[in-house]
């Protein structure tokens, strides 16, 4: 994650996908079936358990809670984020203010990481 706690967009970084009861997610990690959207982590933070190249399923409509990754979209572009509190987001510097062109749009439901070969 950036300093400011987000994850701008890149390009082939996401990836809208289909989740079902036949999905291993599903019934490995109890992910409810929904459409998600698929991000992919372009920069660690360690302290959060986040690695560059990690994969975060987020779903719209879900309600959001204190230390949920947030999927973010402003002026077109979305990103990640971690909610702090209703309006706050954290940063390695501490919680801001959510700014007025900042949509939360989905929640995330997992976390997906490629191990090393």
């Amino acid at each position: 994650m950036t300093d400011e706690n987000t994850v701008e967009a890149q390009e082939n970084r996401r990836l809208e996908v289909t989740v079902n009861r036949d999905d291993l997610l599903v019934r490995l990690l109890n992910v409810p079936e929904t459409t998600c959207e698929c991000i992919s982590v372009n920069s660690a933070w360690p302290e959060k358990g986040l690695m560059e190249g990690d994969v975060v399923l987020c779903a719209r409509g879900q309600l959001v809670g204190e230390g949920n990754i947030v999927l973010i979209e402003q002026d077109g572009r979305e990103k990640l984020g971690i909610m702090s509190t209703p309006g706050f987001l954290e940063t390695p510097r501490g919680n801001r203010p959510l700014d007025a062109t900042e949509n939360i749009v989905g929640v995330g439901i997992a976390l997906v990481r490629k191990l090393p070969h």
